[in-house]
């Protein structure tokens, strides 16, 4: 399931079980019409969340936050690298005059490599892709054959790397070894606009290709 939410049409992603049971990452919901719109579309879909993760903390990707912790008790979980960017998200809003109310306090995570978790029963990977945030990840099911990557790769475009803590070289080098090793078939979730594929981006993409020469690899 996914949202695109507020006036920076950021994508929220609900991974569901079987059973009915759900993960939200990046809670982007910025008003009380998203709240609820997210709110019943679980309820009419009959899934309880039980978890909230973040891939990364600007603004857009956590202004949903506060709602999910008070409504639903998921806290965000977040990679201990990003502890300064979910820490600015408040300010950066107001620079944007998008205002974000005050975030709870979240669970840091040691995520710095590859690393296994679980979400509802089912195995799911984080790898460590800076480079956008540098505490960016991403979230992969090899089971299911998709990633949810959120800004670091697009359908045919990359993250801004013109943020603080952005590194335009790191990640084109995230893309590269995270991203690129997994298979052409696999789905590519982002953090706005469509999704894609690994293989459509290795061949497509003109900012970082399978050949080696898009501009960031040059």
């Amino acid at each position: 399931m996914h949202w695109t939410f507020g006036p920076f049409q950021e994508n929220t992603w609900v991974v569901r079980s079987a059973d009915g049971r759900g993960v939200v990452v990046d809670p982007g919901m910025s008003s009380r019409a998203e709240q609820e719109r997210f709110e019943r579309d679980l309820e009419a879909a009959g899934v309880t969340l039980e978890a909230c993760y973040l891939t990364h903390a600007h603004l857009d990707h956590v202004a949903g936050a506060a709602f999910i912790a008070e409504r639903f008790g998921c806290v965000p979980q977040v990679a201990e690298a990003d502890v300064p960017t979910y820490q600015q998200a408040p300010l950066a809003g107001r620079v944007y005059g998008f205002e974000i109310a005050e975030l709870p306090d979240p669970q840091l995570r040691p995520w710095s490599g590859r690393d296994a978790i679980t979400w509802c029963g089912e195995p799911i990977e984080v790898r460590f892709a800076p480079g956008h945030a540098p505490g960016h990840v991403v979230f992969v099911s090899h089971a299911e054959g998709w990633v949810i990557a959120g800004d670091v790769l697009f359908r045919e475009s990359v993250g801004r790397t013109d943020l603080p803590g952005g590194d335009a070289a790191a990640l084109a080098a995230s893309i590269e070894r995270e991203l690129f090793d997994l298979p052409d078939g696999c789905a590519v979730h982002c953090g706005h606009g469509p999704s894609t594929t690994i293989g459509h981006e290795k061949a497509h993409n003109p900012f970082v290709n399978a050949a080696r020469t898009g501009m960031m690899q040059r």
